[in-house]
């Protein structure tokens, strides 16, 4: 039987604090890691700024975490830059399993060039395929001034994306220097600053002009667990939110919540590294039995060692999300095939074939699976 806090109460286990939900937010938006709300005052500034910065220049990357895609797209995006190039680019690639990775390039690469990238120690291909579509657009750029008798210059491109989503580190590879400050938290890059990156060694084309900008995120993080998975991944600041809750939020992740194409052994990989089973104890539960195996009963460093082991990817290769499941077209049933019975309902009125939308109702509860629904 799965321990929760409630058994444990009368002895003094319980330590975990109230989460109560709003009885309007939907269950999928849900999270035990409570209220977040991260929003300093440097991104509003620097939002403005940068919204007119995006109107000189000429290609746009936006960075995103790969280890959750979609919650680090923000959705103002597509209308800062217009019809500017944009190429998207996914750090903490080295920390994804390898199915999120070829399910965000079947996803994007139809409309954007897509790279996967480690942005602390690179990935020379990706590294220099992101260089290639640089140049194709300062190409575009100079090709236009030189129509006009103007002189050539270097393209200019904005590195856009979430806090601590490894921008600056990008850049530092890009400019094959460091000249952006990077460090392993957020909100370490607080204003905007142009990068000159060094001249091609082959002598061919112009250097890039890369302009690091603050982590831009959303002024309301309506959806709570996207917002506990930026706290998860340590995409926005933790001053923010409760390290415990978040903890036992990546908990829940992993186990009664994970996706199963890019998360299935979330729990083996908890039970192997410390020695306690998930599948027996409740979120919050967890970190106490965790505290007191292995911290002296400290939960606040029990939950800590959970937060920096899954970052540091010692949980396994994990996303928390992933592009909506492949569309892919089914393949044409043979020509002699027997036509499928149509599904009925049984009730007291008549029998009638069910709606296409009915049938996949039908199919989803049977198969237990009523996200989105």
């Amino acid at each position: 039987m799965r321990r929760t806090t409630a058994l444990f109460a009368a002895k003094g286990k319980a330590k975990g604090k109230n989460r109560k939900v709003k009885e309007e937010t939907p269950e999928h938006e849900r999270s035990v890691a409570g209220a977040i709300n991260w929003y300093p005052g440097h991104i509003a500034r620097a939002e403005r700024e940068l919204r007119d910065y995006l109107k000189r220049v000429d290609v746009v990357i936006e960075a995103r975490d790969a280890r959750i895609g979609a919650t680090t797209a923000h959705p103002d995006v597509s209308e800062w830059i217009g019809a500017r190039p944009r190429v998207v680019v996914f750090t903490f690639a080295d920390l994804a399993p390898a199915n999120v990775v070829r399910d965000w390039k079947e996803e994007l690469s139809r409309d954007v060039p897509v790279f996967f990238v480690d942005a602390k120690r690179g990935g020379a291909k990706a590294l220099q395929g992101i260089r290639n579509e640089l140049t194709k657009a300062g190409r575009v750029v100079n090709e236009k001034r030189a129509k006009k008798g103007i002189m050539p210059r270097a393209a200019r491109v904005a590195v856009i994306g979430y806090p601590n989503v490894g921008k600056s580190a990008l850049i530092n590879k890009l400019a094959g220097r460091k000249a952006a400050k990077s460090e392993n938290k957020a909100g370490v890059t607080r204003s905007l600053n142009w990068v000159r990156s060094k001249p091609s060694t082959q002598g061919k084309g112009l250097p890039f002009e890369l302009l690091d900008s603050p982590g831009i995120i959303p002024a309301k993080q309506l959806n709570q667990r996207m917002a506990a998975r930026l706290a998860i991944c340590g995409d926005i600041g933790d001053a923010s939110y409760d390290t415990r809750l978040v903890a036992e939020a990546l908990v829940e992740e992993l186990t009664t919540r994970r996706d199963e194409r890019y998360a299935r052994d979330g729990g083996a990989s908890l039970l192997s590294k410390y020695g306690v089973d998930p599948d027996v104890f409740a979120p919050d539960v967890y970190v106490d039995e965790l505290a007191d195996l292995r911290y002296e009963g400290d939960a606040g460093t029990a939950a800590m060692a959970i937060l920096t082991d899954f970052r540091a990817g010692r949980l396994g290769k994990v996303a928390l999300e992933g592009p909506k499941a492949p569309q892919r077209a089914a393949p044409e049933p043979p020509a002699d095939a027997p036509k499928p019975k149509p599904v009925v309902v049984k009730n007291d009125d008549a029998k009638r074939p069910l709606s296409d939308e009915e049938r996949e109702m039908a199919e989803r509860r049977d198969a237990g699976d009523w996200v989105g629904w």
